[in-house]
């Protein structure tokens, strides 16, 4: 047992002389992901689909990411003698991949009866890049990052679930795949826009590796301009549409006030190599 804890302590003090100055750097990692969306659209486009109101949902997800960067040392970069306050500044580019969710609640009146609407899509694969830079504080073991870019949503079948307060559908929720036609294939937005703001602890192993431990906050700004909806749901809608006298709604109408915002916060885990 004493033997153990002199390794541990041993294998602790080592990795105090051990950080990361300057030069290339390329780093694997994990992030898990909460998301809450926040869409926004005008009373006209309401109108187009019958409803009243519109909110968000909050879901999960994760993506794998790999960075690519250079550190600037304070020493030889910012003429600073103590690196145990501030010790560098990196700029660095990403590329990762994963999934995404858009979780949105609609109200409105069917058939006479209030109703509200929940559905939740999730998409696979998203590709996420961007260019960030980060500031290096103690050592190296602290770093303040800030991170813009976007995301593309490339999957051509998303899954969705979908369920109602009021009977309308089943009493279970529906579930199943929205299907995306030429038409949104030729016209939709896929490209959202993405800033990050972070925080990492970085915990050297060697003089090459570190364990990166991280936390994050990501605002997402995605305006698709039309929207995805099952057929089910969309059968429904234009049968209450029709019923009110209001023109039918199909998924080629466009919304051009329609924002799906998201802010995503999740920590990450990963390893940083120097090149």
């Amino acid at each position: 047992m004493k033997k153990i804890l002199v390794y541990i302590f041993m294998a602790a003090s080592f990795s105090l002389v051990y950080g990361f100055d300057e030069g290339f750097i390329w780093a694997l990692k994990a992030n898990f992901n909460g998301t809450a969306t926040m869409p926004s659209i005008s009373d006209s486009d309401l109108y187009k689909i019958g409803a009243t109101f519109m909110k968000g949902g909050v879901g999960y997800t994760m993506d794998g990411e790999a960075e690519l960067g250079y550190l600037f040392g304070s020493k030889k970069w910012f003429g600073l003698d103590d690196t145990s306050k501030f010790s560098g500044m990196s700029f660095y580019g990403s590329i990762g991949v994963g999934n995404g969710f858009a979780g949105q609640i609609s109200g409105g009146t069917f058939e006479g009866v209030s109703a509200t609407m929940f559905i939740n899509v999730y998409y696979s694969p998203v590709i996420s890049f961007g260019v960030g830079t980060k500031a290096y504080f103690l050592n190296s073991r602290l770093a303040l990052g800030f991170h813009i870019g976007g995301k593309i949503i490339a999957d051509l079948s998303p899954q969705y679930m979908a369920y109602s307060d009021s009977g309308i559908l089943d009493p279970e929720p529906e579930v199943g795949e929205i299907i995306v036609t030429d038409f949104m294939i030729s016209n939709m937005n896929p490209v959202m826009f993405s800033m990050k703001l972070l925080l990492e602890y970085n915990q050297p192993v060697n003089d090459r590796v570190e364990v990166i431990l991280g936390a994050y906050t990501r605002f997402n700004i995605y305006t698709p301009k039309y929207v995805t909806m099952p057929s089910s749901l969309l059968d429904i809608m234009n049968q209450a549409l029709e019923k009110d006298g209001r023109p039918a709604f199909s998924t080629e109408t466009p919304l051009p006030s329609y924002y799906i915002n998201s802010l995503d916060f999740g920590l990450t885990l990963g390893l940083a190599f120097k090149g």
